[in-house]
């Protein structure tokens, strides 16, 4: 799977056994989102699912892409990745949604619930001043709803432009420099500057580890907040634990020569640490309810 020679026996088997934990992980990343995607549809919601946290994965996967096509990686970096991508903004439009689309069909009837039931204690009670109440909620209920739709709608918005713009300038670096002749060697002892697309996929590939590490904070943040999972499937972090493993083993599997290792530092840097967190998330699953 990952592109060394065999020059022993011994590599060949560390190849062998490389692929076969890659082809794991790629499993698990093939299959992370559907428990969520599945609650979601079954809840006819997605609000268990921090929104901040798949802007934060989906823009991770473009630079993830961009720096692996840059970097020259192994093509099963470059084939997960391309899956992130797809899955996450699956995921991400099921979200936004349920949260806007879907939801904007039942504030009505929520609020006309809400004033029914008011109403119908006012009546009880003979409280006019309780029926007054209940218009008053419902007038406050869907202010608070129009005003969350429209907070999320443009935090959207602008999540959306900034992506947009990082993939015009990725584009304009790419073909800036991949029309550019790779270095010779030279006839001294001096080494060769490393090549500017190798600099900026270097840049993504950091970038892209920073988000993923990132990402998953505002997801332990609002599960704290509301001392809540619900809405939440504990596959999607069980899965994604074993993913990010076994795609930093698939790698590590391979040889531990600096050299070797060093392109794929922000890849394993991406991979690795946010297990911490989501070991963490994993843990607030244990201690809150869902």
């Amino acid at each position: 799977m990952l592109s060394v020679h065999a020059a022993d026996p011994e590599q060949g088997l560390n190849l062998a056994l490389s692929a076969v934990v890659g082809y794991v992980s790629l499993v698990c990343w093939m299959v992370v989102m559907f428990p969520q995607i599945y609650m979601n549809y079954q809840r006819k919601s997605g609000e268990g699912v921090s929104l901040v946290m798949m802007i934060a994965w989906v823009c991770g996967d473009i630079f993830n892409i961009t720096g692996a096509l840059m970097q020259g990686l192994v093509s099963s970096t470059v084939l997960i990745g391309s899956y992130y991508l797809f899955v996450d903004s699956t995921l991400l439009y099921q979200i936004v949604y349920y949260r806007l689309v879907y939801q904007a069909h039942r504030p009505k009837d929520s609020c006309e619930d809400e004033q029914s039931r008011l109403t119908a204690a006012a009546d009880n009670s003979n409280d006019d001043g309780l029926a007054r109440a209940a218009d008053r909620a419902s007038v406050r209920d869907a202010r608070g709803q129009s005003g969350s739709q429209l907070q999320t709608v443009l935090s959207l918005l602008l999540s959306l432009s900034a992506m947009a713009i990082l993939v015009v300038l990725v584009v304009a670096l790419v073909a800036g420099t991949g029309s550019a002749e790779p270095p010779t060697p030279g006839d001294g002892a001096k080494t060769s500057p490393l090549p500017l697309s190798q600099v900026i996929a270097q840049a993504m590939g950091t970038a892209s580890a920073t988000v993923y590490i990132m990402s998953y904070v505002p997801q332990a943040v609002q599960n704290y907040q509301r001392k809540s999972c619900e809405g939440l499937s504990i596959w999607l972090f069980l899965l994604s634990l074993l993913g990010n493993t076994t795609y930093a083993l698939a790698i590590l599997v391979v040889s531990l020569d600096p050299h070797y290792l060093a392109p794929y530092v922000p890849w394993l840097m991406g991979a690795l640490v946010p297990c911490v967190i989501q070991m963490f998330i994993l843990y607030q699953f244990h201690t809150y309810p869902h």
